[in-house]
């Protein structure tokens, strides 16, 4: 059990530990809106990637799946990690031609869905041109701006709380 004894004479010390009581609920407020903002922006990565594509989405949805967002940490603040390069280049390894866009040459025939409902069958050795979506910019923009206004909104919460 913890007491806790305040000394109304000191009006100085109960007001710091008002303030120090404050200053945690909104730092552990902080800490939850940064790993709500992580999965919100992988969120958005995935929206980005389904709203622009330029083919029909396939069965399987290895890039959508491929993005994650994982809480690394929240010792002395709160990590979060978007999209892991190691599981994207395993899972989806075209993902940096979907982004960035990209020429290739094919390495074997393959038959490819279009927008306009047709097939098309790609011969060995054809080229072809993929044109950036830029998911990944598009993110980290959007992710800027969501942090900048979380910071505010708590920033003004943290000062409120200082002043009272």
């Amino acid at each position: 059990m913890i007491k806790v004894t305040i000394d109304f004479k000191d009006a100085g010390k109960f007001k710091n530990l008002i303030r120090y009581i404050e200053n945690n609920l909104v730092y552990a407020e902080a800490q939850e809106e940064v790993r709500v903002l992580g999965h919100h922006t992988a969120d958005n990565m995935r929206n980005t990637i389904n709203t622009e594509r330029k083919r029909p989405a396939k069965a399987t949805h290895k890039l959508d799946e491929a993005i994650t967002s994982e809480t690394l940490s929240t010792t002395g603040g709160v990590e979060v990690g978007i999209g892991r390069i190691s599981k994207l280049n395993a899972d989806a390894p075209y993902w940096e031609m979907i982004d960035s866009g990209a020429s290739y040459t094919t390495k074997k025939e393959h038959v490819v869905p279009f927008e306009d409902g047709e097939f098309r069958t790609f011969k060995v050795g054809s080229t072809h041109v993929i044109e950036g979506i830029e998911f990944v910019g598009k993110a980290i923009r959007n992710l800027d701006k969501e942090l900048k206004e979380m910071m505010e909104k708590l920033g003004a919460k943290f000062i409120g709380g200082m002043s009272k």
